[in-house]
């Protein structure tokens, strides 16, 4: 048996897994058989281990729903034990077949999610196998930001749905600022920046299908830039009379906040909130509420900050909760105000975020000291990138869901940001996700080699190459041209009229530049066909242009040539654009597009 248990390529690691010796011939199996079938999402995700097994054997299965009596040998038989309502899970191979019985319906599912990972691994030759399953944490959430840069199409957000539930992960949120038709934006955002009502409830429609709660996220009190800078509603920003001084991302990211002593405030926020609650199932609702910089900086100067956010949050808390909602809320804020914590109301639930490698406990503790329920929030570091920094989202994810557990939380929610312009394609961010899956549903598991291989096997199809250890290099070879630092510095020399230095390791940027046509060389030979191989390629491309133009930047011989570069960039961002817009909206891909050209030539 391998390291931890996995013998199998399965994420999330089965609790209990064990081969019994033997194999079945898949082509054998001649129906799938739903027993118990009262729950249609059930009945769908046969339909689709169906056709899986169709196209893998070219032999027609037929779809069955009734009792194990009348099913017989060679089949795919799913049932659902109607005493339970859990997640849990048994899978069975033997010469008489496969047996899927879920504790529930979503346990059903997820049986049957399991068995698609063993076909993918073993094809049409499975082994007997026993496999006892259920999660460790109820809540194994993924949040995606859809506002900072990238605004999926529907069809990418079903995709990703696809690929959540795959990995048994039964929440997802979207981050959402601006990036919705409230009518309050009108003529502030363009549709190619926004989600619309119909594709909200056609994505939370199809998370229901795929036993997936879509949970409604939005601003509420800060970052609010983009409506508080506008002529309409800036009379209502903290930051009175507010110009921009830096770069859009930057101001973005920064600013505003929403002004606190203004009665039209509060009206303004329960409207984009009343807007929004419609759309979704979820009787829940994320206020955020999280990074009000400029809170008592402007209109309410002198007034005390923890005073005000308490305040005006319990006014966003009162409204949501007089929609039947549970409130979740982000809890940086709350956190630096402990004698403060008694206002917050004991059925809101906590998101408790930090993404550093090696995060404080401390944080968990303290919500948990509070009697607050929480949900720990670690990330997938993929944003200020183009590639996820796994030596960063290793140590984040894990350790911060071994505090959740320690400390009760009720489960995680992975981030996946998009700060300064969600650069990163999503392909580019797969294996934090799963991480967050593994942890998610076993925290009591660690990371292993095996662990890395079966990601490589799922995530990208690749078993003879790792490519989860190529993405590894290629987030370190990312360091020499840190993208958020290279805002700044951007920001401070062009649009600030400052003068700057831009920290460097040209030593470094110069070796990580050969250092990537070794990782390329690799990811060609897994093939440039596939999307997801195609990206990271693309994203390979993108860290070598930017390390050279911090050589270029930095004077540094043979790098100096603009003409080159600004040629190489131009052949870089065709692809790069053509990638965005397969699974994206125009969004903010122009403004990507801008500041490559410029920076080339700067």
């Amino acid at each position: 048996m391998k390291k931890d248990g996995i013998i199998m390529k399965i994420i999330p690691t089965p609790n209990k897994a064990e081969l019994t010796g033997g194999s079945i011939d898949l082509g054998k199996i001649a129906a799938v058989a739903v027993e118990n079938g009262s729950d249609r999402r059930i009945t769908k995700i046969a339909v689709t281990l169906k056709r899986e097994i169709e196209e893998l054997c070219s032999a027609p299965v037929k779809l069955r729903a009734c009792s194990a009596e009348r099913t017989g040998k060679g089949c795919a038989r799913v049932r659902i034990s109607h005493g339970e309502a859990g997640e849990g899970y048994t899978l069975d191979i033997d010469d008489g077949g496969v047996r899927i019985v879920g504790d529930g319906a979503a346990g059903a599912y997820y049986g049957v999610q399991t068995l698609r990972q063993i076909i993918h691994e073993y094809g049409d030759s499975l082994p007997h196998c026993r496999i006892e399953d259920k999660p460790e944490f109820a809540e194994r959430g993924f949040y995606h930001d859809v506002t900072r840069g990238r605004v999926p199409t529907l069809k990418q957000l079903c995709h990703i749905a696809d690929l959540l539930a795959y990995y048994k992960i039964n929440s997802l949120q979207l981050y959402v600022e601006d990036a919705f038709e409230f009518v309050e934006y009108d003529g502030i955002m363009t549709p190619e920046n926004v989600l619309t009502a119909e594709e909200i409830t056609a994505l939370d429609d199809y998370c229901y299908d795929n036993f997936i709660e879509l949970v409604p996220s939005l601003a509420t009190f800060g970052h609010l830039y983009n409506l508080l800078q506008s002529d309409k509603y800036k009379h209502l920003c903290e930051m009175e009379d507010w110009k921009p001084e830096k770069m859009y991302w930057l101001e973005k990211m920064a600013h505003h906040t929403i002004d606190v002593s203004n009665e039209e405030s509060i009206k303004l926020i329960s409207s984009l909130i009343d807007q929004f609650i419609p759309l979704f199932r979820s009787d829940r609702f994320n206020i955020c509420c999280d990074e009000t910089f400029d809170l008592c900086r402007g209109r309410n100067a002198g007034k005390d900050a923890g005073e005000e956010y308490f305040k005006f949050l319990m006014k966003i808390i009162e409204h949501v909760k007089s929609r039947g909602k549970t409130v979740m809320m982000w809890g940086d804020i709350a956190l630096s105000h402990p004698d403060k914590l008694h206002y917050i109301p004991k059925d809101t639930v906590m998101l408790n975020w930090t993404y550093v490698s090696d995060p404080d406990e401390g944080k968990v503790k303290a919500f948990a000291a509070a009697g607050l329920n929480q949900i720990v929030c670690p990330g997938t570091s993929s944003w200020n990138r183009f590639v996820e920094e796994i030596d960063r989202s290793e140590g984040n994810i894990t350790r911060l869901a071994d505090y959740g557990a320690k400390y009760g939380a009720l489960g995680i929610l992975n981030t996946n940001w998009g700060d300064f312009g969600n650069i990163c394609p999503f392909n580019c961010s797969l294996y934090g996700m799963v991480i967050g899956a593994q942890k998610g549903w076993r925290c009591s598991a660690v990371l292993t080699e095996e662990f890395e291989e079966a990601a490589s096997s799922l995530l990208y199809d690749s078993d003879d190459i790792n490519v989860i250890s190529l993405i590894r290099t290629m987030g370190r070879c990312e360091r020499s041209c840190d993208w958020m630092e290279f805002m700044y510095w951007y920001s401070a020399n062009t649009v600030e009229g400052k003068t700057t230095e831009l920290a460097c390791d040209t030593d470094a940027a110069i070796a990580h530049i050969a250092e990537l046509d070794g990782v390329i060389a690799a990811l060609r030979g897994i093939g440039e066909d596939d999307e997801r191989i195609s990206d990271l390629i693309l994203s390979c491309r993108a860290i070598q242009l930017m390390n050279r133009v911090c050589l270029k930047i930095k004077g540094v011989e043979g790098y100096t040539d603009r003409v080159t570069l600004l040629y190489d960039v131009e052949a870089w961002l065709k692809p790069y654009r053509e990638s965005w817009l397969r699974e994206n909206k125009l969004s903010q891909l122009d403004l990507v597009d801008r500041f490559m050209h410029e920076v080339a030539i700067c």
